[in-house]
């Protein structure tokens, strides 16, 4: 299994030496994100970019802000800020967990932009928010629809849409858009993998559990 503690910042490290020994036959999630994707489109309605947003669970998120300074129940911009730029940069080689196509065939992205991270007092639950632009924007249509997954190959990240208004529709014309999207049934996956998933360490496990947004769009009616 892939050192997947390199993704992250050090704020990761601590969990990941669990990881180190995992292996695909026990693999299971650790880390638990919850997720919205904003789909924005430019001024011909093709999709341009995906703005993402990670909510992380109370565990991880003590870990990243352990020792952080925090004045009045906020942590400290710079030292925020710092920890967006880090964890952005370590994802990158794994293209941010992204996979998006197009028509059925894989579409490019580019370089994550404008990264935030926040902390909510209340919740205790650290989020991460960035945009990922397409190399080239995508016209999504009913015979070619734009499909986005994102998730950890290795399973030792499981990212779920939130309940909520998981998705959203930004930017440019989009009337006759929408966006579905399908889970896989958990308990099912688990019971109708090949013994191979588990054994493979390059069996990209996590994908079998990866929820699927679809953007479809019909054009207007004149």
């Amino acid at each position: 299994m892939q050192r997947w503690w390199k993704r992250f910042s050090i704020s990761f490290a601590a969990l990941g030496m669990i990881a180190l020994s995992a292996q695909p036959s026990v693999a299971h999630p650790h880390v638990f994100i919850d997720m919205k994707t904003e789909f924005r489109l430019d001024d011909k309605g093709h999709l341009e970019a995906l703005r993402i947003t990670w909510i992380f669970d109370e565990f991880y998120s003590a870990y990243a802000v352990d020792g952080a300074p925090k004045e009045n129940g906020a942590y400290d911009e710079k030292y925020l800020a710092s920890l967006a730029e880090e964890n952005l940069k370590n994802l990158a080689e794994w293209n941010y967990f992204a996979e998006v196509t197009a028509g059925g065939a894989p579409v490019e992205t580019g370089e994550a932009l404008d990264g935030l991270s926040t902390w909510n007092e209340e919740a205790g639950r650290l989020s991460l928010a960035f945009t990922l632009p397409l190399d080239v924007p995508q016209a999504a249509t009913a015979g070619a629809a734009v499909n986005v997954r994102i998730f950890d190959p290795s399973y030792y990240i499981t990212i779920d849409y939130v309940s909520d208004d998981p998705v959203s529709l930004a930017g440019g014309p989009h009337r006759g858009c929408s966006v579905a999207i399908d889970v896989p049934e958990v308990e099912q996956v688990w019971t109708s993998l090949p013994e191979s998933a588990f054994t493979n360490p390059d069996s990209r496990l996590g994908a079998n559990f990866a929820s699927t947004a679809t953007l479809g769009c019909t054009p207007e009616k004149s």
